[in-house]
């Protein structure tokens, strides 16, 4: 049986998941990764509270590195380079 290919077509950001990622360990108790994301208001939360005192700066580099794909304001996914060569060679994106 031959193959079908599957019309889907997805959404990037052109933000960086390696990025985010350094951003979220280094700068994560001062909010950088959230105003990153175009989330102002938690931006402006993880920066009043330090990150949660750690706590939360510390779960959100994490779920970075090994959760699923986190997505901008706009909701389009931040993916890494390696994920959009995979994504490009398989499906139809937007950019």
């Amino acid at each position: 049986m031959a193959e079908e290919r599957k019309d889907i077509t997805i959404s990037i950001s052109p933000k960086n998941k390696g990025v985010l990622i350094l951003l979220s360990s280094l700068l994560g108790i001062l909010g950088v990764d959230r105003f990153y994301r175009g989330q102002v208001g938690l931006g402006i939360l993880n920066l009043l509270t330090f990150g949660g005192c750690g706590i939360w700066a510390l779960i959100d580099s994490i779920l970075y590195m090994v959760g699923g794909l986190p997505s901008d304001s706009a909701g389009k996914w931040i993916v890494d380079r390696k994920t959009l060569e995979l994504f490009r060679s398989e499906l139809k994106i937007n950019v």
